[in-house]
């Protein structure tokens, strides 16, 4: 008994100390100096060797980390690469100094496993949303590890074993199930699973630090048999979780404040987002992380939603969708529709569907209508087809005044005006489908002409042309300059571009970064009006019309569209429906 108490405790003290992550090798890491290699990482802007802004070797050049999303997963990562020990800490940018020429890397998300920065995810090489002034920096333990032997993978499989062995476990957590529908036609099913507190005892929510030996916890008949996989989990950190377990270990995770857990479940939920065109799925999960207060899985429901507000107003889920999530939904300036008008529509469609919401709930609601963005001929038509206008006609009338103030008055007017307020987003635009505000690119195929040889020949002429079928890589738009009004007859000309291949750039005279790239750019002088209106311009990418699946804005005039892992939620469709969408906002 002594033997496997020391056992134990030796078991324990690892699983302290290393991470059980790491796939099983043997690393024997040697001081070579030498030319850098693409993916070698250097620490700089410090005194000591220890510390410092990270950066990384691309393309013959150093370049830095932005600080977006780097954690202390990225900087044990990081120091793990430099041969030290481990992270104390991941430092904000700007504190080892400026950097200089690339920004490689952004949005590093490492587990913390991997042995170096470039296996962990990012935007893609050189795509960044920051300056320098974001390099992000990490403090190292002092003291390298030039030769080490790395065994953890032998750690967690010791530790699985020890679980599946139940030898001098100590703990019980019951599981427990009713499987009837009534109150005395069902029975209480049980699942025990018998673990060790010493290791529990990492995760207050087993209480396996206090005086208790056993809990119990109630489960759906779905989860109770993944409560041992759940514990499992917490002596090898490792668990396969599918699509239909993965509501299952969020809860569990959540009930035993696994915050980590929490975390890579949750990510799942958001890959289980497109596949219910009904949206019930979509409203089940916000309402369960509302509930379980994961405000991440919360995020990634209502921007779906968001996104695809237009299919959720006309789907099975619509009188599902409760005041609260409404009202969050019409908070948002990602909110994905034809025109404002369409919001108001599908409002007084929810609030005739649901039969439930009591009058001060609509005035909240129909407050987040942003009334100004609505054209001033709907304008003039809301109170003759509006079915709430006789129920709300106070409310309606200061909207309505708002609004045709917003088409008549120009905006520095407005902004001097007493009850006008700084943040008031009804002057901000959402993001608006309907013409003449968005234009999906034309992927056709086109035909053009090309010239064989550019060379002068003997015959006195330049060589003969030849006619090829390319993809389109071009094409215009004509939006006003704002939704105002007073803009109506002032209109802008856009060039569009969608390119996918390096020499469709090259033949456009444009250096793309990366594939596939979609340009925006006015083809007509905007001067007039720069002071007062700027673009926040956005490209909708959809999966074949079936879902909005990714949203950008662009930088400068480029916008880059990620691949893989990087794309918000998944499209399984090769081809994608590119949508360049005009937002013009009063400065």
């Amino acid at each position: 008994m002594q033997k496997h108490g020391a056992m134990l405790s030796a078991l324990w003290i690892l699983l302290l100390h290393v991470s059980p992550l790491g796939s099983m090798k043997l690393s024997l890491f040697k001081s070579l100096k030498g030319s850098p290699e693409v993916g070698d990482i250097r620490l700089a802007g410090a005194e000591t060797h220890s510390q410092g802004r990270v950066e990384v070797y691309l393309h013959g050049e150093w370049g830095t980390v932005c600080h977006n999303g780097w954690d202390l997963p990225d900087a044990q990562v990081a120091c793990r690469q430099l041969h030290f020990k481990g992270a104390v800490s991941a430092v904000a940018g700007g504190t080892f100094g400026e950097g200089s020429g690339q920004i490689w890397l952004d949005q590093t998300k490492c587990v913390g496993t991997e042995n170096s920065l470039s296996n962990c995810s990012y935007n893609g090489w050189g795509i960044r949303d920051c300056t320098h002034k974001q390099d992000a920096g990490v403090i190292c333990v002092a003291g390298t590890s030039e030769n080490y032997v790395d065994h953890s993978l032998e750690l967690s499989e010791d530790l699985g074993q020890l679980f599946d062995s139940e030898e001098g476990c100590d703990f019980l957590i019951h599981g427990q199930t009713y499987t009837g529908l009534g109150r005395y036609d069902g029975e209480m099913v049980n699942t025990t699973v018998c673990a060790h507190r010493m290791i529990l005892s990492r995760f207050p929510g087993f209480k396996a630090s206090t005086d208790v030996d056993q809990i119990s916890i109630n489960l759906t008949q779905t989860c109770r048999p993944h409560l041992p996989s759940l514990i499992r989990y917490v002596y090898t950190r490792r668990l396969e979780v599918t699509m239909t377990t993965a509501e299952c270990f969020h809860q569990l995770a959540s009930h035993f404040g696994m915050r980590r857990l929490m975390e890579d479940a949750g990510r799942l939920f958001t890959k289980l987002l497109p596949e219910d065109p009904s949206f019930l799925t979509q409203v089940s999960f916000y309402e369960y992380s509302v509930g379980a207060g994961d405000r991440v899985l919360q995020e990634n429901c209502l921007q779906y939603m968001a996104w695809n507000f237009q299919k959720l107003s006309t789907s099975k889920a619509w009188s599902s969708v409760s005041a609260e999530l409404l009202q969050a939904l019409l908070s948002r300036s990602d909110l994905v529709v034809p025109g404002e008008t369409f919001v108001l529509a599908a409002l007084e469609d929810w609030v005739s569907q649901v039969n439930r919401t009591t009058s001060e709930e609509q005035q909240a609601l129909l407050a987040r209508v942003r009334f100004p963005m609505i054209p001033a001929k709907e304008l003039f038509e809301v109170r003759f087809t509006s079915a709430l206008y006789s129920a709300h006609q106070t409310l309606y009338q200061e909207k309505l005044l708002k609004g045709f103030e917003a088409h008549s008055l120009p905006f520095g007017t407005l902004k001097n005006s007493s009850t006008f307020q700084r943040n008031d987003q009804d002057y901000q635009p959402r993001i608006y489908t309907g013409p003449p505000w968005s234009v999906a690119f034309n992927q056709s195929i086109e035909t053009v002409r090309r010239r064989i040889n550019n060379q002068y020949n003997h015959r006195g002429g330049y060589s003969q042309y030849y006619n090829t079928q390319v993809p389109r890589t071009s094409q215009t738009h004509s939006t006003p300059v704002h939704i105002s009004s007073l803009f109506a007859e002032k209109m802008v000309n856009w060039q569009l571009n969608l390119f996918k291949k390096q020499s469709e750039c090259s033949n456009s005279d444009v250096q793309c970064d990366s594939l596939p790239a979609a340009r925006m750019r006015m083809s007509t002088s905007n001067v007039q009006y720069q002071g007062s209106i700027r673009y926040s311009n956005r490209l909708l990418l959809s999966c074949q019309g079936r879902f909005i699946f990714h949203i950008m804005d662009f930088k400068g005039t480029f916008a880059y569209v990620p691949t893989g892992e990087n794309l918000t939620y998944p499209c399984t469709d090769e081809e994608y429906i590119y949508t360049f969408v005009v937002r013009p906002e009063y400065i």
